[in-house]
């Protein structure tokens, strides 16, 4: 594994405040290194600045002097001055021979034979090695060169100096800032490791509890906040499960209960053949009432995975319509009522593109609504509505109660909970759940006159109706 490879891995392996600290401490050292350069070069630009400024202003005073006396008071007034290195004063003809030095530098000459006449013809810095430092000044008009030095010593040491107070400051700094950065790393994390500790607990038996929120208005208190919210949804799913499960516990173990009934009276009495038949005919319609309930149950549960099957066409809404109301008028009828067929909203040939099994299944169950809770004829119509077509079913009965309306498509509804044989309230989640397959919608409402108000959207097709030609101009 590569160097670079096993770092990264073991950094990822480290907790995040480590993580945190550490990237810390690297832009930090970084930085101080910076700074510490920046500084170090700085001063020592200003250092050296300082001492040319100075060179060349005693240089200027050393050549006021030369000018003002001859040859021999310069000599006698450059003898006078100090003879310490930073005061090394010569002053040279053209041709390098010294004609006046401070004390004790009288010979040899500054300047070598090779610098004179560069020397000669302008002012000039000159480096000794890395202790000394010389100014040459020309005196075009006296063809003297006036040459003054300074030793860099103090310079180097308070180069030295500031680089010890550099090396004793900086690390304390740097291990402080970095002991900052992880004391505010855990704190910042603090609350997720609550959240996190929190988060251990939940279970499906504790699902109501909650992630504690820290006070501060940050990313982390919107996390817990969205988290929270992910907690209620699936609380609420799961609550809605359960009720689920339990009510189709329930509606299963009512036609059981019936069925178990009707054959142990057909076993303890003897009624002859009529008995019989009347029991077993009960018993299978209790058998069919649970075949449909199950059908409705897997459906449903296919729909939560997404795998409802649908083989959709496309279907004239005319002829849909007509074909549904031969199919449901005879149901109705039975039950004394009429089914009326209304195509006249939806302009002629317009089409849907859809399953026609799974619409006829959801009309079914409309048809089915109207019939346990409805009144009068009932009509089916269809209408546009924006890019589909609204397939609505409406009776003259007493309508929907405005506190069931919220809740008519969810599972095990009932619009008259007292009537518990009545169907077991999946009828128009089935509704629903066919829509939704086909990219549409469903809803309920009640009429201005009276009345229930059920439908289904479906997408629509291309027109189907064909072209019509004018034969005059054929």
């Amino acid at each position: 594994m590569a160097p670079a490879a096993a770092v990264t891995r073991w950094l990822r392996q480290m907790p995040i405040r480590w993580r945190l600290t550490l990237m810390f401490a690297a832009v930090m050292a970084v930085l101080l290194a910076a700074l510490i350069f920046f500084l170090y070069f700085h001063f020592r630009s200003d250092l050296d600045y300082n001492i040319d400024q100075s060179l060349s202003a005693r240089a200027q005073d050393v050549a006021g002097l030369v000018r003002q006396q001859d040859a021999a008071q310069t000599r006698g007034a450059l003898g006078q001055l100090p003879t310490t290195p930073s005061n090394v004063v010569q002053v040279l003809d053209q041709s390098g021979r010294v004609l006046g030095a401070s004390a004790g530098f009288t010979q040899p000459p500054l300047l070598r034979v090779e610098e004179l006449p560069d020397a000669g013809a302008r002012a000039k810095l000159i480096e000794r090695g890395t202790s000394l430092r010389l100014y040459a000044l020309p005196l075009p008009d006296d063809h003297k060169i006036v040459v003054v030095g300074v030793s860099l010593a103090e310079r180097d040491a308070a180069l030295d100096k500031l680089d010890n107070d550099l090396a004793i400051g900086v690390p304390p700094a740097l291990l402080l800032a970095t002991l900052a950065a992880y004391i505010l790393a855990a704190a910042a994390l603090r609350p997720v490791e609550r959240m996190r500790q929190r988060a251990a607990t939940i279970s499906t038996d504790e699902i109501s509890t909650r992630l504690p929120l820290p006070d501060s208005n940050d990313e982390i208190r919107r996390l817990g906040e969205t988290l929270n919210r992910m907690l209620d949804r699936l609380e609420e799913g799961l609550s809605h499960e359960r009720m689920f499960v339990a009510n189709a516990s329930h509606e299963l173990r009512m036609p059981l209960a019936v069925l178990k009934a009707e054959l142990e009276v057909s076993l303890r009495e003897h009624g002859g053949e009529q008995a019989l038949r009347s029991a077993m005919a009960s018993a299978a319609e209790e058998t069919d009432r649970m075949i449909k309930l199950a059908e409705d149950l897997l459906l449903l549960a296919r729909a939560e995975d997404g795998t409802l099957p649908i083989d959709p066409h496309d279907l004239a809404v005319e002829e849909l319509l007509a074909e549904l109301g031969a199919r449901f008028s005879p149901v109705l009828e039975r039950a004394g009522r009429s089914l009326e067929i209304d195509a006249t909203a939806v302009p002629a040939g317009t089409a849907v593109h859809a399953d026609p099994d799974r619409v006829e299944q959801a009309v079914a169950n409309l048809i089915d609504n109207t019939l346990r809770y409805g009144a009068g004829p009932a009509t089916l119509s269809a209408s546009l509505a924006g890019a589909s077509v609204e397939v609505h079913l409406t009776d003259h009965g007493p309508g929907f109660g405005e506190q069931f309306l919220p809740h008519a498509f969810d599972r095990f509804s009932r619009a008259d909970p007292a009537r518990r044989r009545g169907g077991v309230g999946l009828g128009l989640a089935i509704v629903r759940t066919v829509a939704q397959a086909h990219g549409g919608t469903a809803g309920v409402g009640n009429l201005p006159g009276g009345g229930a108000d059920t439908w289904l959207a479906l997408p629509q097709a291309p027109q189907l109706a064909p072209l019509i030609h004018d034969p005059v101009h054929t």
